[in-house]
C-alpha cells in the first residue's frame, strides 16, 4: 500500500505551541497518508504496527531529537533486519539537531509540502544514509538515536532542561554563558566540566586516557548549532565517529571555530577514532541519545545499527 505514515507527538514543543498542528498534517497529507498521534508508549506500539502492515515507504516524526529517537528505537526493534522506511524529520521539537546537520530546513508544514510536491510529480526524493547508532545498557532498554554523549554534554543538558524553557534561544544562551565562564576560568564552566575516570574501547582496543570532558559519538556530522564534531561520521559505512575530549574547557572554547567548520581533532584536544563498536564503564554513568537523558549506569555499549535514508526535501 505504501505511502506517507507520521508519528505526530502532541508533547513536543511545536506541537505544544501550536496544538492544531497534527490536523493541519492531517489535511495536508489528504489521502497520500496517514498521520497518528502518540504520546505514549501503547500509542507509540499501535502506530508502529499500524505503519507496518500498511507498508510506509517514508516514515514521518513530528517532533525533534527526543521524538525521533523514541520513535526509531521503537520501529528498529519492529523491523529487525528488514529496511526501515525513509525518514522525515518534520523539525516539530525544542532541539532539531539531526535535521539541521542533515540540510532539513523550515517548518514542518513546508517540509511536508515539499515532499508531497516531487512524489505527485514522480521525482525520487533526495535522501542522505545514515546510520543509526544501537546504545545498549543493564536495566535501560535498547534506544538507536544519531547522538551519544556523557560528561560535559549531560551536565550542559541538565543546566538546560533545569531552565524549563527549553527552546532554541535558551540553549543558545546557555551555550553563551558557558563559553563566557570557560574565557575567564569562572565557576558555570566548572560546573558543567567535573571529569569522571571512564575506560573506553574501540572496536575492541582500549584507550590511553582515563579522564575526560567529556565522551561523545556520532553518525551525523551536526553535534549541535552547527559544530561539525563528526566530521568523520561518513568516512566507513557502517561506522560512527567516537571523540574522547581531553581538552580544558579554555582550549575547547578557543576551538570553537575549528569545531564548527569540521576540521579534524587536534590530538592534544581529543582522542578520536572511526568505530563500529565503542564501550564505556564508569561509576554512576550517565548518557544522552538525542538529548534524552538515561542512567546512572555501570557500562554502556555503542554499536552501529540499522541504516536509514533521511529525506531532505
Amino acid at each position: 500500500m505504501g505511502g506517507i505514515g507520521i508519528v505526530n507527538n502532541p508533547r513536543s514543543r511545536r506541537n505544544r505551541r501550536e496544538p492544531r498542528l497534527g490536523d493541519r498534517l492531517r489535511a495536508r497529507l489528504g489521502d497520500a497518508g496517514e498521520v497518528v498521534d502518540a504520546a505514549t508508549p501503547d500509542e507509540l506500539a499501535r502506530a508502529v504496527e499500524r505503519f507496518r502492515a500498511r507498508g510506509v515507504d517514508v516514515l514521518g516524526i513530528g517532533g525533534g531529537d527526543g521524538t525521533a529517537h523514541v520513535v526509531l528505537s521503537a520501529f528498529a526493534d519492529a523491523y529487525g533486519d528488514a529496511p526501515l522506511p525513509q525518514v522525515l524529520l518534520l523539525r516539530a521539537g525544542a532541539m532539531n539537531t539531526v535535521a539541521h546537520g542533515n540540510g532539513v530546513r523550515g517548518g514542518p508544514e513546508a517540509i511536508l509540502r515539499a515532499v508531497l510536491a516531487r512524489r505527485q510529480q514522480g521525482i525520487p526524493l533526495a535522501t542522505v544514509e545514515r546510520d543509526l547508532l544501537r546504545v545498549e545498557a543493564e536495566g535501560v532498554p535498547t534506544r538507536h538515536g544519531f547522538i551519544f554523549g556523557t560528561g560535559a554534554v549531560v551536565a550542559f543538558l541538565e543546566a538546560y532542561y533545569a531552565t524549563g524553557r527549553p527552546s532554541p534561544l535558551t540553549a543558545g544562551l546557555l551555550l553563551a554563558r558557558a563559553v563566557g565562564s570557560a574565557l575567564v576560568r569562572g565557576p558555570f564552566a566548572a560546573s558543567l566540566t567535573r571529569r569522571d575516570p571512564l575506560r573506553v574501547w574501540s572496536d575492541g582496543e582500549e584507550w590511553t586516557d582515563a579522564r575526560y570532558l567529556a565522551l561523545v559519538a556520532g553518525s551525523t556530522p551536526d553535534i549541535g548549532f552547527g559544530f561539525r564534531a563528526f566530521h568523520r561520521c561518513g568516512e566507513q559505512p557502517g561506522s560512527f565517529h567516537a571523540v574522547g575530549v581531553t581538552a580544558s574547557p579554555l582550549q575547547i572554547a578557543l576551538a570553537l571555530p575549528r569545531i564548527r567548520a569540521g576540521r579534524p581533532w587536534k590530538r592534544r584536544h581529543a582522542q578520536d577514532e572511526v568505530a563500529r563498536e565503542l564501550r564505556v564503564e564508569g561509576d554512576g554513568l550517565r548518557y544522552t541519545v538525542d538529548g534524552d537523558l538515561y542512567g546512572p549506569v555501570r557500562a554502556v555499549r555503542i554499536s552501529t545499527g540499522p541504516g536509514v535514508e533521511l529525506v531532505v526535501p
